[in-house]
């Protein structure tokens, strides 16, 4: 009986930190449009995965980069939840 309530604790303190760290992948850099010598000026953390509400920062949408070397950002993103 005890093992199995050590085996049940060990996969639920794994699982924990798998949701834990899958989130915090999630999280990325948020970046708004400014200009044509600043498309991709840094704004705030946002995160990839879809949730109801968009990231903004005052009324404009923030988007992502696919690559963060190059200065194209056209990657959909999401407030972070509380």
């Amino acid at each position: 009986m005890s093992l199995a309530i050590m085996i049940l604790g060990i996969a639920g303190a794994f699982v924990t930190t798998a949701m834990s760290s899958t989130e915090t992948l999630a999280n990325v850099q948020g970046y708004r449009f400014v200009s044509l010598a600043d498309p991709c000026h840094a704004e705030q953390m946002c995160t990839t995965v879809v949730q109801p509400t968009i990231c903004t920062s005052g009324s404009q949408r923030l988007w992502g980069k696919d690559n963060p070397s190059i200065n194209e950002c056209d990657v959909p993103l999401y407030k972070i939840p509380n």
